[in-house]
């Protein structure tokens, strides 16, 4: 039996995990106006992804032609092999010896990831989800993935992405370094990393000499910004998605290291050239409205910059609100895991539904949903049962997940048997 619906109704998220929860096998179907995409699953773990707007065969040969693994010729002359034979053209690559293994298998997680990654951005579209025995894929170059990892790297990339599209607003910007008194180097560890603005001096020590560490990512794209290619090229050749190639590019400019090319210096030019005075009376009137105005205008500016103002325009969440609600979510999930530990114990199995624990008094109606009246999914599966929480956009919150295991065990000798019930024990 298929699973079928549209976004607007369950997230990719739930889909995702009830998949992963299930260890399911075989074919996501995500259809929307511009493209569709295809999602292989084996045992619940991601292994392979097509986008209809763009064939993955395609796309993974450009990319090797860019970062110079692959000569054009070499990709020419396997497309047409391809053709004759309808072979996988990592298969053809290799058998050749056009590229190496792990170009091929870098390639591949490539352009998984980005396919993956880019269908959390969307917003609307129709799934289906058949079951299959089997899922066709190059077993020998890719390296399944695991959905929480999916999961989670989504939703970072959901939350980021807003502040990140501010200052890289488009594929095609094109950027150029700052020249910076310190030397820049790759850190061997993430937590060396340091900022251009908050560099400490050392006594008796240049400043200059002190190197600044950025991560490996920023080093990839750092080595490529020239002020010709694009942010698009720039990733291509970096091997990262479109989400950490970005993230890189917002890092470098929040760290001055990069700027935008044919960035405007306007009190340069404002001042180059000064408007010819005319004498006329001094309106004072003028003056105060104008003063008025500007202070309304900077008022409105800082407005949401303050924390105690919860009446921000426009409205924002307040991150305590937030972690508040959660807390208390999470609080009534526990109560709610503990409500069917107790019917375990006193039913020897799982209810079917959350329902059953309110006709049998142990949990009132208002436990079942969390602080905003979402409605706690509960999943049984033989001896199992998971709990999932949401977050305050109805979303599924990895951070609110319970599982638990039902054992039944008969007792070990004749004389520590007290009785004819059988021994429960949660794990």
């Amino acid at each position: 039996m298929a699973l079928e619906g549209t976004l607007r109704d369950f997230s990719l998220a739930d889909i995702l995990q009830l998949i992963a929860l299930q260890h399911k096998t075989g074919l996501l179907n995500v259809r929307s106006p511009s493209d569709t995409v295809t999602l292989g699953f084996v045992d619940g773990m991601l292994v392979s992804a097509e986008s209809s707007a763009q064939r993955l065969d395609t796309r993974l040969g450009t990319v090797l032609v860019k970062t110079r693994r692959l000569s054009p010729e070499a990709l020419q002359r396997a497309l047409e092999t391809q053709s004759q034979t309808l072979q996988r053209l990592g298969f053809i690559l290799l058998k050749n010896g056009f590229c190496t293994a792990q170009d091929l298998r870098d390639g591949l997680d490539i352009q998984i990831k980005r396919i993956a990654y880019g269908l959390f951005r969307w917003t609307d579209g129709d799934y289906v989800f058949e079951q299959t025995d089997h899922v066709d894929y190059d077993h020998e170059s890719t390296t399944p993935l695991a959905v929480e990892r999916l999961l989670m790297e989504g939703a970072r990339m959901v939350d980021e992405w807003p502040i990140i599209e501010k200052v890289v607003r488009s594929l095609d910007l094109v950027y150029q370094r700052v020249p910076v008194a310190q030397p820049v180097i790759p850190a061997d560890d993430e937590e060396l990393m340091d900022d251009v603005e908050n560099v400490p001096e050392r006594p008796g020590k240049d400043r200059r000499l002190d190197p600044v560490r950025i991560s490996r990512a920023e080093w990839a794209v750092y080595e490529l910004v020239d002020a010709r290619r694009t942010v698009a090229e720039i990733n291509e050749l970096t091997f990262l998605s479109e989400f950490d190639g970005c993230k890189a590019f917002y890092d470098l400019v929040s760290r001055g290291l990069v700027e935008e090319v044919g960035a405007p210096h306007r009190p340069e030019a404002v001042l180059a050239t000064p408007p010819v005075a005319v004498r006329r009376p001094i309106d004072v009137t003028l003056f105060i409205g104008l003063g008025l105005a500007l202070l309304g205008l900077v008022g409105l500016h800082f407005q949401s910059r303050n924390p105690l103002n919860l009446l921000t325009v426009p409205r924002r969440h307040a991150a305590v609100l937030d972690d508040f609600q959660k807390t208390q979510s999470l609080l009534r999930l526990r109560r709610v895991a503990e409500g069917v530990d107790a019917f375990g114990l006193l039913s020897g199995r799982f209810p079917e539904t959350l329902e059953r624990l309110v006709a049998a008094k142990i949990l009132e109606p208002a436990d079942l949903v969390d602080p905003l009246g979402n409605r706690y999914r509960y999943i049984v599966q033989g001896n199992k049962f998971y709990l999932v929480g949401f977050d305050r956009e109805g979303k599924t919150d990895v951070d609110l997940l319970f599982s638990r295991t039902l054992v039944l065990k008969s007792p070990e000798t004749p004389s520590e048997q007290k009785s004819d019930k059988e021994v429960i024990e949660f794990k």
